[in-house]
């Protein structure tokens, strides 16, 4: 899969089918549209490719605007890759860039700079100044384009879910992690490097890897106990995270620890990959560290059934 800068000219003498977003996450939508074009650019021994911007559009167009990603630049590339897309075409979102009407923008990026055979987008995407671009402009406008378009319907998609990545964040930081990964279509992660702590769990009995998150920009999940996997190398094991300032002994920043069942191993400066299932309760302070023993005990019950139930169903 190539990356190639909105400064760049594509030329291709082949069938080119293109579609247009941030496509954070990469959910059920998402990639119901990375698989649509890129079958039909299969079909036709063409070239597939994802039009998309940095920054955010948000983050450029609202003041002290903020957003956690559900999936940092590196994991949305190795994702879009994994789907057999061909290319990125990535531009550059400017103020000025978000003043160009949805004309200008299919004349001057679509037809002159992709010289695009087909363009596919979801049923509810929106693009151009104001938003004023979607599938019915392209509709009304189609004999002016010397390119088809297809809609993906909603129906298409998912009958029963609304699923659009801002959904999908207020899940994630609510703690309703199935929810979210039901519109995901595949569990949410984290992954960072496993660093020391203060060794409290080791004391009572239950020892954690303290984790340091490699990609600040990417979502975490509201403060509180889930039911996890963890991914070291090619080996998964089941596991509970904690999320939060650890008021039981005072804590005072905010830390990612993680619980794994039945390993008695070194992690110190190893990667780890969290894929978060259910959340098992929420953050509290116990009067003693024997309370949270014995809390501790019952969510490692707890989560040992959500995570066999999960194995069922898959």
């Amino acid at each position: 899969m190539k990356i190639i800068k909105d400064k760049s000219t594509v030329k291709s003498s082949g069938y080119t089918i293109a579609t247009i977003g941030y496509f954070d996450g990469i959910h059920l939508g998402h990639k119901k549209i990375i698989n649509e074009i890129v079958k039909q650019a299969k079909q036709k021994d063409g070239t597939s490719i994802l039009i998309t911007f940095w920054p955010h559009p948000r983050t450029v167009l609202e003041a002290n605007s903020e957003i956690d990603f559900l999936l940092s630049n590196s994991e949305k590339i190795k994702f879009l890759e994994e789907e057999g897309l061909d290319l990125i075409y990535l531009i550059e979102f400017t103020r000025d860039f978000s003043k160009i009407k949805a004309k200008e923008f299919v004349q001057n990026y679509l037809v002159e700079k992709l010289d695009i055979d087909k363009l596919v987008i979801g049923y509810n995407h929106n693009f151009g100044y104001r938003r004023e671009g979607n599938y019915n402009f392209l509709e009304r406008n189609r004999e002016k384009f010397e390119f088809d378009i297809q809609e993906i319907k909603k129906k298409e998609i998912d009958q029963n879910l609304n699923i659009s990545s801002s959904d999908i964040r207020r899940e994630i930081l609510s703690g309703n992690i199935e929810q979210a990964n039901l519109m995901l279509g595949y569990s949410f992660f984290i992954s960072g490097t496993v660093i020391r702590g203060d060794g409290i769990g080791k004391k009572i009995g239950f020892p954690t890897a303290n984790i340091s998150i490699e990609e600040d920009e990417k979502i975490l999940p509201g403060n509180g106990v889930y039911a996890c996997k963890a991914q070291f190398e090619d080996k998964i094991n089941s596991g509970m995270l904690n999320i939060g300032y650890r008021p039981t002994v005072d804590g005072k920043e905010r830390r990612i620890e993680i619980h794994i069942f039945g390993i008695n191993y070194n992690f110190y400066g190893k990667n780890l990959k969290i894929i978060i299932i259910k959340k098992i309760r929420d953050e509290i302070k116990f009067n003693s560290l024997d309370e949270l023993k014995d809390q501790l005990r019952k969510d490692k019950i707890e989560s040992n059934k959500v995570l066999n139930n999960e194995k069922v169903r898959n």
